[in-house]
């Protein structure tokens, strides 16, 4: 399941009522694990509040983990050098920064995100173009009004998602890349068919997931195209939506 918008609000903790959701399908034999855009540093507090406590998919698909413990079992990584001096041409001033296979993020200043990371460190530009990445992103306070999609203009090696919140910012990984092909990698590590998985998302970043597993859920407060891609609709709730499919399974 996705987190953000999904499994808990897109500022706050984990909703009552769903560990113990968790708990009851997990008695039975599912695994329920995350797939989300963030980094393990942030996915692992909230899949354990969870009850989740085996794997997660992080980095929009790029990373398979371990939440208890945290560690990194794959990281597709890519060279970044190229793409961020072309980023830099054009967007003067912003911020940059890269995942690293670890989970660190390395940034050419300091930012505070808790959706991102919590290990964040500054570096120069040479250290940050220097080894292999999980992904790029670009961060902007120029940039709130017309967004960062003019950056990506002509480069289509790469996955792209940009948004303007309080900062308008850029996300770039390796192209095809996605929470699909990362819940296919840990399927094929556990003997299980996609056709035995059950998804539940929310955004744009979770379609490919969606159209990929056996049964697909939307939450209510979707897009409609997205919610027209899913097998079922839940509620618009983050957590609440989640409670009500788990609680349909195994009965």
């Amino acid at each position: 399941m996705d987190l953000d918008g999904t499994l808990v609000p897109q500022s706050g903790g984990v909703p009552d009522g769903v560990a113990e959701a968790v708990a009851r399908v997990t008695f039975h034999g599912a695994h329920v694990v995350a797939a989300t855009g963030r980094s393990l540093s942030t996915t692992g507090p909230v899949a354990r509040e969870a009850g989740m406590h085996e794997h997660a998919v992080v980095s929009n698909g790029a990373m398979l983990v371990t939440v208890d413990p945290e560690t990194v079992i794959h990281a597709q990584t890519f060279d970044g050098g190229p793409l961020l001096e072309i980023l830099r041409t054009r967007v003067p001033g912003a911020t940059f920064g890269v995942e690293c296979p670890d989970g660190t993020f390395l940034t050419t200043q300091h930012f505070v995100d808790g959706g991102v990371s919590h290990h964040i460190r500054e570096v120069s530009w040479e250290e940050l173009t220097r080894d292999p990445v999980v992904r790029v992103i670009v961060r902007s306070y120029d940039h709130l009004e017309q967004g960062l999609g003019h950056a990506t203009e002509g480069i289509d090696a790469h996955s792209i998602a940009f948004a303007v919140t309080d900062v308008a910012w850029l996300d770039m990984g390796i192209k095809g890349v996605t929470k699909a092909t990362g819940l296919q990698h840990l399927c094929e590590r556990l003997g299980i068919d996609s056709s035995d998985v059950l998804a539940i998302g929310d955004s744009m970043n979770d379609l490919e997931m969606l159209d990929w597993a056996g049964y697909s859920v939307a939450m209510g407060s979707a897009r409609p195209a997205i919610q027209a891609r899913a097998d079922y609709v839940t509620g618009s709730e983050p957590g609440q939506g989640v409670i009500e499919v788990l609680d349909q399974l195994y009965r």
